[in-house]
């Protein structure tokens, strides 16, 4: 019982770390007018600072994998949150727009490396053939940072300014860090099985196309989400923190549901993560007015809040015995779909062309969703 209970607490301050992870990811997001009006920039150059982030995550995930294949899995992820806590006390105290890109620079850092090893230590938590249950179990942090992690980060902007809203991610990133000391045990990384490289990067091959083409449609949109509320739904300002909490529960909806069919029904949840994902931008393309277009924006979130959690465990499926390095590659396909997406959608709005990053996320999501009905990484 009281094993349980410690598993249960490693499994919240694993999940802890990856909700501050997504919301210090994505404060561009959150705070994209403040930051621009801060920094004197424009609203696209904000969106440059994902752009920026996720191309140094991909250059660097896999050396910096491969320099701390050796360390203990748990001070991994100490190290990497406390880039996290460094980078965000460094951009709120930014006075131009060039530290603020050196800040979100640190914490790109070790973006990857983090992401590479939390789902297989929560793996690793659960015991053999619940990989997948438990990488749904700390990616519920994904989506509470959709959920409170964004509009609260949107709403502390609006109200106390953009400067504290950062401060108080810095805060939370610090204090999940001590959870994790003391709740998740030592962690040694595991050796990999002889001769298994190669046999992984040909069963991964599906699974980063995957990635690629539906994280890339994703966050054309995404990272724009608050100018496609805007333009859609007539919200601005507090009111844009309620429809992006309204998103993000439908978010956590999403992933429970996903959760619970992951491992039993693999291929079915990808599909339903990345057909959904066209449906929901399809509908929005097509809406009549604000209050379809609304509902389509919560929708979103609910295939949105799958596509880590089915390209995670397919990932984990095909590389049992490399899963750390496996990931990192994923992450790589994932974090230049996120740079390239934001890049598309940064050049639709630029030319006031914003339904085009929605076209794109529509593109994406059908595209991904052909990937995954021929392809044997996502089947049972």
């Amino acid at each position: 019982m009281l094993v349980e209970s410690r598993t249960r607490l490693a499994l919240g301050a694993l999940s802890a770390a990856c909700f501050v992870s997504v919301t210090s990811e994505n404060l561009p997001v959150a705070l994209l007018p403040q930051l621009a009006s801060g920094l004197g920039v424009a609203d696209s150059s904000i969106g440059l600072l994902m752009t920026g982030y996720a191309l140094v995550v991909a250059v660097s995930v896999v050396p910096l994998v491969a320099l701390t294949s050796r360390w203990d899995r748990r001070t991994t992820a100490l190290v990497t949150l406390g880039m996290v806590v460094v980078s965000n006390v460094v951009l709120a105290l930014a006075p131009n727009y060039g530290v603020a890109i050196a800040a979100r620079l640190v914490a790109a850092a070790g973006h990857g490396v983090f992401w590479s090893v939390v789902a297989s230590m929560a793996a690793r938590l659960l015991g053999p053939g619940r990989g997948g249950r438990a990488t749904a179990v700390v990616f519920a942090g994904n989506s509470l940072a959709f959920l409170f992690g964004l509009s609260v980060s949107s709403w502390l902007g609006t109200t106390f300014g953009w400067r504290f809203a950062v401060l108080v991610v810095a805060a939370v990133a610090a204090v999940t860090a001590l959870v994790i000391r003391v709740t998740v045990a030592p962690m040694p990384a595991l050796a990999p099985a002889s001769g298994s490289r190669i046999a992984v990067d040909r069963a991964q091959f599906p699974v980063n196309v995957t990635t690629l083409l539906v994280v890339t449609g994703h966050f054309a949109a995404f990272t724009y989400i608050t100018a496609i509320i805007a333009r859609y739904v007539h919200l601005t300002g507090p009111s844009t923190s309620l429809l992006l909490f309204a998103h993000g529960l439908a978010g956590l909806l999403g992933l429970v549901l996903i959760g619970r069919h992951i491992d039993h029904h693999p291929r079915a949840t990808a599909l339903v993560t990345t057909a959904g994902l066209a449906v929901c931008m399809l509908g929005l393309l097509v809406s009549p007015g604000p209050v379809v277009s609304g509902t389509a924006i919560v929708a979103w979130a609910g295939p949105a809040a799958g596509i880590g959690v089915v390209l995670q465990a397919a990932v984990l499926r095909v590389a049992k015995d490399r899963p750390d390095l496996a990931s990192a590659v994923y992450i790589v396909a994932f974090q230049i779909g996120i740079a390239l997406g934001a890049a598309l959608g940064g050049l639709g709005l630029d030319h006031g062309m914003l339904p085009a990053a929605v076209l794109i996320a529509a593109t994406g999501g059908l595209t991904s969703a052909l990937v995954v009905w021929r392809s044997r990484a996502f089947a049972s």
